[in-house]
C-alpha cells in the first residue's frame, strides 16, 4: 500500500496510544495531573539535546518544600539533587544541557528560591562523586549523567504564619515577582530539629509556629526534549504519584551525615553506600502514616506502576528519515536490585539483604567474594521480576538486565511476527531491559533522541507498525514512543524536521 510523503506523516502522527492508569491500594498514579510525588520518565543532555522541566505548585495557599533528584540512567546512580521552597501558585523551570566536557549541567533563569542556591544563568555542574564503577574514565562518568530520569517529592508544606522575618514563607513568598530567598532562613532548614520518621510540623530556629508541616501535595509538572540544531521538540507531563491517605513530613537537611529518614535502597541498607540527609528521602520513604518501613513503600509504588505488557507504534520509512525509540525507565527498580560498583560487574553475583538499619559494612557472599547484585529481600512485591537472581543478568557495561517473555511485532496491515525481530549487534531475539532507563532504537544508525548510556538497535521485521512487549512478571515501568521524522519536501530555509511524542499503553 503506497502513501505519498503527506499521508505517510499523517499517519505517523494519528492513532498515538495513550496512558492506562494504574492504582495500589494506598498510592495511585495521576498520569498528567497533580501529585504528591512526580516522575519525569526520561531527560536526555546527549548530541545537543536540552532537556526543560516545568514544575508548578497549585496550591495557591501553602508553599512547598520539594526534594529534585536527578538518577542515571545505568543504575539510578543519584548525579544532582537539591531542594526547592515553591511560594503558593509557583512555577519553578529549569534546563539539563551538556557542558563542553560533556557534562550535564543544570541551568535556570528562575528566581524561585533553592538550597543550595542556585543562581539565575549560572549553570551547575552534575557530581560524578556515586558513580564509582573502576573501569569508568572522567570521559565515561560525564556520560553517564547526560541520560536518566528525575524524581520529585514533595518533603513539606510550608505555611503562612504570624513570625514576620523569621518565618520561612515569607522567605520564599514572592515580592513584585521576586522571592527575597532570605538566606539567613533558608540556611536554619540545615539543621531545623524533629526531623526524623516521627515529624510531623517543625520550626526553625527559636519559632514557635511550624514552618514545615504535613505535605498535602498539589504539584504538576510537564518536560520537553529539544535540539535547536535539528529543529525537533518532544515534549510530556510528569506522572503524578497521589497519597490517598494521612501524610508524614519528610523534611529532610541537605546536607550530609546520617539519614534520619528510611530507605530501602538495597546499597544503603546494606551499607555498600553510607546514608546521608541529602540521600532522603525518596521513591521509598515511607510517605503516608499508615506506611511503616520504607520496603513497604517500595512495594506499594512498584505495584501502583508494574505492568505485564507494554504496547506502542514505531515508524522507520527512509522517504521521511522517520526513526523511533521506545524508552523504558523503571524509577522504583532501585529498591529491588542495585549494582555494588565495588564488586566489580565480572564477578556478577548477588547478595540478598535483610532487615532495615542503614548500618553495618558490606554486605558479602560467603566467603571474601562480595555481591555486584544486592537484592533487597524485603520489598517483597509479588512475583517482582527483578526480586530474584534467576531474572536479572549483568551486561558488559555493569548493568543490571531483565529479559521480556514475549514480544510482537505488527505492520499496518494486519500481520505479525512473533520473537522475529533481532536486537542487533548480536542474536538476541527477546527485548532486554538494561539499566534503569533502557532505550530501544528501531534504526539502523542512530536513535531518534541520540540515546547511547542504555541503548539497543532493533531490526523490526516491517517498516511501520505497532508492538506489544510481554513480561512473565509485574514489571515497574513508565514511559514513551518518540518519533523522529524529516519532510524531504520542505522548502528551502524551512523547518522540515518534528518530533511525535506518543506515551505507552499497558495491559
Amino acid at each position: 500500500m503506497k502513501k505519498n510523503v503527506l499521508a505517510l506523516s499523517i499517519a505517523a502522527m494519528v492513532g498515538g496510544l495513550g496512558f492506562a492508569g494504574a492504582a495500589s491500594a494506598a498510592l495511585s498514579v495521576n498520569e498528567s495531573g497533580t501529585g504528591h510525588i512526580l516522575m519525569v520518565p526520561y531527560y536526555t543532555a546527549q548530541n545537543g539535546n536540552m532537556t526543560v522541566f516545568h514544575l508548578t505548585n497549585t496550591d495557591t495557599v501553602h508553599g512547598k518544600a520539594v526534594k529534585v533528584r536527578f538518577r542515571g540512567a545505568s543504575n539510578s546512580d543519584d548525579v544532582l539533587d537539591f531542594q526547592v521552597f515553591m511560594s503558593p501558585g509557583d512555577v519553578w523551570t529549569a534546563a539539563v544541557t551538556a557542558d563542553a566536557s560533556g557534562l550535564a549541567q543544570l541551568v535556570t533563569a528562575d528566581n524561585t528560591c533553592t538550597l543550595p542556591r542556585i543562581s539565575a544563568g549560572t549553570p551547575v555542574k552534575f557530581v560524578t562523586d556515586r558513580l564509582a564503577k573502576s573501569d569508568w574514565t572522567a570521559t565515561d562518568k560525564a556520560a553517564q549523567t547526560r541520560e536518566g530520569y528525575v524524581e520529585i517529592l514533595n518533603m513539606a508544606d510550608i505555611p503562612e504564619n504570624a513570625n514576620g522575618d523569621k518565618g520561612l514563607f515569607k522567605a520564599i513568598k514572592h515580592v513584585n515577582g521576586v522571592a527575597p530567598c532570605t538566606s539567613a532562613i533558608l540556611n536554619q532548614t540545615l539543621s531545623v530539629s524533629g526531623v526524623g520518621p516521627a515529624a510531623t510540623n517543625l520550626s526553625l530556629g527559636s519559632n514557635t509556629n511550624p514552618d514545615l508541616t504535613i505535605p498535602t501535595g498539589g504539584l504538576t509538572g510537564s518536560w520537553y526534549v529539544m535540539n535547536v540544531a535539528q529543529t525537533t521538540t518532544f515534549s510530556g507531563a510528569t506522572p503524578a504519584i497521589v497519597a490517598s491517605g494521612a501524610t508524614r513530613n519528610v523534611f529532610s537537611h541537605q546536607k550530609t551525615g546520617g539519614a534520619l529518614l528510611e530507605t530501602a535502597d538495597p546499597l544503603m541498607v546494606g551499607g555498600a553506600i553510607p546514608a546521608q540527609h541529602y540521600d532522603v528521602p525518596d521513591l521509598s520513604t515511607p510517605y503516608e502514616a499508615a506506611t511503616t518501613t520504607a520496603a513497604a513503600q517500595a512495594e506499594e509504588l512498584t505495584s501502583a506502576i508494574a505492568r505485564t505488557s507494554v504496547i506502542n507504534q514505531y515508524a522507520t520509512d527512509t522517504s521521511i528519515s522517520a526513526k523511533t525509540d521506545w524508552v523504558f525507565s523503571m524509577p522504583t527498580r532501585r529498591y529491588t536490585i542495585a549494582a555494588n560498583y565495588a564488586a566489580g560487574a565480572v564477578n556478577q553475583v548477588v547478595g540478598n539483604v535483610t532487615g532495615t538499619s542503614l548500618a553495618g559494612g558490606t554486605v558479602t557472599l560467603p566467603g571474601t567474594t562480595p555481591a555486584y547484585r544486592f537484592i533487597n529481600n524485603n520489598v517483597a512485591v509479588a512475583n517482582n521480576i527483578f526480586r530474584t537472581a534467576s531474572n536479572t543478568t549483568v551486561n558488559n557495561a555493569g548493568q543490571i538486565c531483565v529479559e521480556a517473555q514475549s514480544q510482537t511485532f505488527y505492520d499496518r496491515e494486519e500481520r505479525f511476527q512473533e520473537d522475529g525481530a533481532i536486537f542487533s549487534p548480536g542474536t538476541i531475539s527477546r527485548t532486554q531491559l538494561c539499566g534503569e532507563v533502557s532505550v530501544l532504537a528501531f534504526s539502523a544508525d542512530n536513535s531518534a533522541l541520540a540515546a547511547s548510556v542504555a541503548r539497543q538497535n532493533v531490526a523490526a521485521p516491517y517498516t511501520n507498525g505497532w508492538g506489544v512487549v510481554n513480561f512473565n512478571a509485574p514489571t515497574p515501568l513508565l514511559g514513551a514512543a518518540f518519533l523522529k521524522l524529516t519532510n524531504p519536501e520542505a522548502a528551502p530555509g524551512t523547518s522540515g524536521t518534528y518530533g511525535i511524542t506518543w506515551p505507552h499503553a499497558y495491559r
